[in-house]
């Protein structure tokens, strides 16, 4: 679990530097930013209990880390996982990506609960808001609280059991 929390201060600590570079320069720097929320705060807790589901969504966090390119850096929030994802528009393609790695996910057992994925394109976000995030935390918080007005995309896995 402290390796989780090493993990979520350098995708915080990268994502300030992103919201920095992004006030300034918010055209020209392609990078997505996915959430993946597994279900509500509580449903994976009622699910097999509190400390059995903080240690899945620990492992999570580094199985999806190591899923993905270096260059891709993941970060968690309670049961939301945040996804950094550097692209150019011709070469990538992020719902694909993204896609593969979680049907190939050895946590399964995770699956019981709905999982809601957006996927932000940061440039957009600068561009759009009047009063643009300066830190990671804040980006987080605002991509959240406006994603149906900010995400390119937003989708939903249903959980295993429907």
């Amino acid at each position: 679990m402290i390796s989780d929390i090493q993990l979520c201060s350098r995708f915080i600590d990268t994502l300030d530097w992103i919201c920095q570079v992004l006030v300034r320069h918010a055209d020209d720097f392609n990078i997505a930013l996915v959430k993946i929320a597994y279900g509500d705060d509580n449903s994976l807790g009622e699910a097999y209990g509190a400390p059995e589901a903080l240690r899945q969504l620990s492992s999570l966090t580094h199985d999806l880390q190591n899923s993905f390119r270096k260059s891709d850096l993941v970060g968690r929030e309670g049961t939301d996982f945040w996804i950094l994802f550097p692209y150019t528009r011709v070469t990538d393609n992020v719902y694909d990506k993204l896609m593969d790695v979680l049907q190939g996910s050895a946590h399964n057992n995770l699956n019981i609960v709905e999982r809601e994925i957006a996927i932000f394109e940061l440039p957009v976000i600068y561009q759009k808001a009047t009063v643009k995030p300066e830190d990671g935390l804040a980006l987080l918080h605002y991509a959240k609280a406006n994603q149906a007005e900010l995400a390119s995309h937003i989708f939903r896995l249903a959980n295993a059991e429907s």
